[in-house]
């Protein structure tokens, strides 16, 4: 009986090193927490990071409000920024989750400026960029905090 115990352990020891692998990797191939949508109220700050590229930026203290989507795959991100501590809407864009970058991204054009931004969701804590288009400098960084649920 022993040596059938043997063979059976033995057999099966590659395949426990292959599960044990795919366990280990599992973290870098995105995962369904990743693509967990905003929602909610969150507060914190947009700060500048390339006055060259952007000259007219200034560092904000913003509030963002994530809803549902005018589609399933879809969250309506709406910015507020704050000034003289009363909010002021800065527009609203619709976010869908890009997972080769593994984040919500949308993208801001006017006749001045095109930006996409590229939000991260971490639990109840969110960073971001803003990326001027074309030339691809981060010129803004996001770092914002989820208001806890009203009970």
């Amino acid at each position: 009986m022993r040596g059938v115990s043997a063979r059976i352990c033995s057999s099966i020891a590659p395949l426990v090193a292959l599960l044990a692998a795919l366990a280990a990797i599992a973290p870098l191939c995105g995962s369904a927490a990743e693509a967990t949508a905003p929602r909610g109220l969150w507060r914190g700050t947009s700060t500048c990071t390339d006055r060259k590229a952007a000259p007219a930026c200034k560092d904000e203290s913003v509030v963002y409000d994530f809803r549902t989507g005018t589609t399933p795959d879809a969250v309506l991100w709406q910015a507020d920024k704050i000034v003289d501590g009363q909010r002021q809407p800065m527009g609203e864009l619709e976010l869908r989750f890009d997972p080769h970058d593994a984040c919500w991204k949308a993208e801001f054009a006017s006749p001045r400026t095109r930006i996409q931004w590229c939000l991260r969701v971490d639990g109840a804590h969110m960073t971001g960029t803003g990326q001027l288009l074309p030339g691809q400098q981060i010129v803004r960084r996001i770092d914002v905090q989820q208001d806890p649920p009203h009970e």
